[in-house]
């Protein structure tokens, strides 16, 4: 069974800034993913629907969302305005490190493998705090001069502090909208039957709903068209494939394309590299575990 790729992390922290520029939506942002760890995704600007697990979110400046391990999520900017936010991941065998100094902690953000999101908002106080400890941890991170392991610890340490204490003391009640569980069901048979060819009428048949009906309701809870969603996730299966040593030709077959040709145009657009250049890279070590 295919599924959403797993982010894995050689280096127990990740910390960056990101900007998506306006025209830059859908299909062209980052497919629907989930980590090996933990995810603290603060949203500062922008027009998006969040997707985490079967639930949809229209976050505003200030919210953050801590997503437990496997936990499949993607943001689609939606708006014109440039899409801002600051993410940090954090490994899990790194988060029960400092749980066992402070018990509390793991209890302030859930069990790892609870399968759930925690939201709170932050205010301009503890925002501005946020932002000014998640930049030095940033750069902390990245630098890797002599001692930054040290300072990362200890921003790291301010970042897990603020939030347990945001989260012991936040009273707020979310009520995303949830996905239907046709959405749920559509995806998994997708994963299911990815290398063969999906034809609407094949899930009006399989799910008793019909046609049209499935189309709109799984673009209204994904904000995308089951075209695309299955032409994204082809394209991910023959990206693992390259990576795994299959050539050109054997992804483009083992990951339900028909026509050679579709596969290397589709490949280049969505990736933003040929299928031969991307194996290349991959056989070159530039992709790292991902």
């Amino acid at each position: 069974m295919s599924e959403a790729p797993l982010v894995s992390m050689n280096y127990p922290v990740m910390c960056y800034s990101r900007s998506t520029r306006p025209g830059i939506q859908g299909d062209s942002d980052v497919p629907f993913h989930k980590h090996d760890g933990f995810e603290f995704y603060l949203f500062l600007n922008g027009s998006v629907s969040f997707f985490v697990g079967e639930s949809v979110y229209s976050p505003v400046r200030g919210d953050l969302f801590i997503i437990s391990p496997e936990v499949e999520h993607r943001a689609i900017s939606r708006g014109p305005q440039q899409y801002d936010r600051f993410i940090i991941n954090l490994r899990r065998d790194r988060i029960r490190e400092f749980a066992a100094l402070d018990p509390e902690l793991m209890q302030s953000f859930g069990q790892e493998n609870a399968n759930q999101v925690r939201k709170l908002h932050l205010g301009a106080e503890d925002l501005d705090g946020y932002c000014r400890i998640a930049e030095q941890l940033s750069s902390a991170v990245y630098l890797r001069k002599p001692c930054d392991d040290l300072l990362v610890d200890a921003f790291l340490t301010e970042v897990l502090v603020l939030l347990s204490r945001r989260l012991a003391g936040s009273r707020e009640a979310e009520n995303p909208g949830a996905a239907p569980d046709l959405v749920a069901e559509v995806k998994n048979y997708i994963f299911e039957h990815l290398t063969e060819q999906i034809a609407l009428d094949d899930l009006a048949q399989k799910f008793f709903f019909n046609g049209k009906y499935i189309s709109a309701t799984f673009k209204k809870y994904t904000g995308m068209t089951l075209r695309s969603y299955i032409l994204e996730q082809r394209i991910m299966l023959a990206k693992r494939l390259l990576r795994e040593g299959s050539n050109v030709s054997e992804a483009c077959e083992n990951s339900g394309f028909l026509d050679y040709t579709n596969f290397i145009r589709s490949f280049t657009r969505i990736v933003g590299m040929s299928p031969g250049k991307y194996s290349r890279c991959a056989r070159a070590g530039a992709f790292g575990k991902f």
